[in-house]
């Protein structure tokens, strides 16, 4: 196939999303297609040199100075987007398949506009991924009310079951229950794809490294510091064992990113207390994938603290790191990781938002470990293959060429808020 990847996010390194895009870009060549990566006009020198990239898109919403709401935004950025493909289209340029992975309300009314203008001529078949969650769940998630902000997404998203008759478009998502989330809301059902996640080979690290069997176990978390990823949970989680045991047959390496705030307004920030102490160490953001990489092989254990009500239906990039690297991981009982842990066949669950039950997980996942780490060895190829770029491309490429499964859902109790 010949393939444009859309990818506005590519104008510097920051975020995923180049990392991301890369492991599509090169495990899909070598899969046998051809691809292109349409990217911002200023992007970074890194990103034009290492893809193959089509500098043509003028905005992008993802720049961390970008607002993140409000209607002109929305209107003004589809209109940019449909101005900078339109022409690239219009000049001749022409696709089996044109995919944008990171797709939001601010991208669907462009996209709609290119399929009712440029199907056949400019592309062959459009695939969207969504990437914002939408609904929001009762305490009990036996319910979903979907509030009254999300009825211009609606509306849009009912224009595509109608266009996805006649038109080639596929609206897909990344997890079986973000894909269940969105059939609830509009009625189309979503195709799954695989996050794609590559590692490469962590061999040159682990020699760098230099562990030893007596060691102490490494916990490490990753990523940026939200509330979603509950670092304040596993903060007071620590300070719990320490209490337990003052000198614990572990230590703890959490990466900040910088301090955040929870809905009462108060601020999480690095806690003196575990400053001081020697069982933990708090690192800053990593200037470059290597220093990622150097850090998981030292880690033995990875530690999700994530909250519930954000990772019910997500998936997380650094749980598949994880797995990836044949690692056990501790998650919250309940969610997408929970799901993706029963694939694994290794993980130890904690109640979500639960300190105690977090400190419980982590001694329970330290005492198993020895049993734990084979389990995940096992399993990381299979891992791999599955999160592969083959596998994605593969889904892809079994898209119909038309779409008529847009029956609404009924199943489950579901509020509306409009």
């Amino acid at each position: 196939m010949k393939v444009l990847i859309v990818e506005e996010a590519l104008k510097t390194l920051h975020g995923h999303w180049f990392q991301y895009i890369s492991d599509i870009v090169n495990g899909g060549r070598e899969a046998g297609h051809e691809i292109e990566v349409a990217v911002h006009k200023d992007a970074c020198p890194e990103i034009l040199n290492a893809l193959p990239s089509r500098p043509i898109l003028s905005s992008t919403i993802f720049d961390p100075k970008t607002k993140s709401n409000g209607f002109k935004r929305v209107v003004s950025h589809n209109l940019s987007l449909y101005h900078d493909l339109s022409a690239f289209f219009a000049a001749g340029n022409s696709y089996d398949v044109v995919i944008a992975p990171t797709v939001r309300l601010d991208h669907l009314l462009a996209y709609g506009w290119l399929a009712l203008r440029f199907q056949k001529r400019g592309f062959k078949k459009l695939v969207l991924i969504m990437i914002d969650s939408v609904g929001q769940y009762s305490p009990d998630y036996s319910q979903i009310h979907f509030p009254a902000k999300l009825l211009p997404l609606k509306c849009v998203l009912l224009l595509f079951r109608w266009m996805m008759k006649m038109r080639p478009v596929h609206l897909v998502a990344e997890s079986a229950g973000h894909a269940r989330l969105f059939g609830k809301f509009c009625g189309i059902k979503f195709p799954v794809v695989p996050h794609v996640t590559v590692l490469p080979s962590l061999e040159p690290f682990q020699i760098k490294a230099k562990k030893t069997s007596g060691d102490p176990l490494v916990l490490g978390v990753f990523g940026f510091t939200r509330y979603d990823k509950g670092l304040d949970i596993l903060q007071e989680a620590i300070k719990i064992l320490l209490q337990r045991h003052e000198k614990p047959k572990m230590r703890f390496v959490l990466q900040w990113t910088g301090d955040y705030q929870l809905p009462d307004g108060s601020w999480v920030r690095k806690d003196p207390a575990l400053e001081n102490s020697s069982t933990v160490q708090y690192i800053p953001a990593f200037s470059a994938s290597d220093e990622y990489y150097e850090w998981l092989v030292l880690t033995d254990i990875m530690v999700l603290p994530y909250r519930k009500d954000f990772y019910y239906d997500k998936l997380s990039r650094v749980a598949i790191d994880a797995a990836l690297a044949g690692m056990p991981f501790i998650y919250p009982a309940g969610t997408w990781l929970e799901t993706f842990a029963g694939q694994c066949g290794t993980g130890v669950p904690f109640e979500p938002d639960n300190p105690k039950s977090l400190a419980d997980a982590i001694c329970e996942s330290a005492g198993k470990y020895p049993e734990l780490k084979p389990r995940a060895m096992a399993v990381k190829q299979s891992i791999g293959e599955a999160f592969s770029a083959r596998a994605f491309f593969d889904v892809i490429a079994k898209l119909p060429n038309t779409m008529n499964n847009t029956s609404m859902h009924s199943e489950c109790s579901i509020r509306n808020g409009y």
